[in-house]
């Protein structure tokens, strides 16, 4: 038998709402910690508003509003108190298309430790490198990291935002079909990458 795992994400009964139009209905689920799960169904019926709910991104909508539990280790992320910006540095996002930033391969990686204060270039450094290598695209940039992101591949611009996102070391790494505008050979390197995370982190 398998050996069970601790969830580190859930929900209980969760509704959730776009002023008067429902999307999401009574959403009970366990998310196991260092593990990939996926959510499988049709177009529009709720995946992405699901995981939105996770790192509370659905709160920039005006008119949206919920009912029920999200948790993080047990906690309702909903509850007041909870930072939102702090709770979106452990729950980070990699979305549908790749989105660097417009400033250097550097920079984009630097982006999340400067905004939480990280000012040192010496640690800075430590951690764009660290994060390139998690993220299999080290061995790429290393001699131009001062080049403009947008001159990378698409899926060399999909694995800099992964790496992006683990420079802030989450805890939970959300993916909203990550390789749905790559090719096949780069959709492929995306998922070995994701396999390997999923040692370190929750996917």
């Amino acid at each position: 038998m398998e050996e069970s795992r601790v969830s580190r994400l859930a929900t209980r009964n969760l509704n959730f709402y776009y002023n008067s139009f429902q999307a999401l209905h009574e959403i009970t689920v366990e998310i196991p910690a260092n593990r990939i799960t996926a959510f499988i169904g049709p177009s529009g019926c709720g995946k992405t508003t699901l995981l939105r709910c996770f790192n509370r991104m659905n709160d920039e909508i005006p008119g949206s509003r919920h009912t029920g539990e999200v948790l993080l280790d047990g906690h309702d992320i909903y509850a007041r108190g909870v930072d939102p910006v702090d709770l979106r540095r452990r729950v980070g996002m990699v979305f549908q298309r790749p989105n660097p930033f417009p400033m250097s391969i550097f920079d984009n990686v630097a982006y999340g430790p400067r905004i939480h204060g990280e000012r040192k270039l010496s640690r800075l450094r430590e951690i764009v490198e660290k994060s390139l290598r998690q993220a299999a695209l080290w061995d790429d940039v290393k001699d131009r990291l001062g080049k403009n992101a947008l001159e990378l591949s698409g899926g060399q611009q999909q694995r800099l935002c992964i790496a992006r996102t683990l420079a802030v070391e989450p805890e939970v790494i959300l993916m909203d079909e990550p390789c749905s505008a790559l090719d096949p050979t780069a959709t492929f390197r995306i998922e070995e990458l994701m396999v390997e995370l999923a040692e370190r982190y929750t996917l």
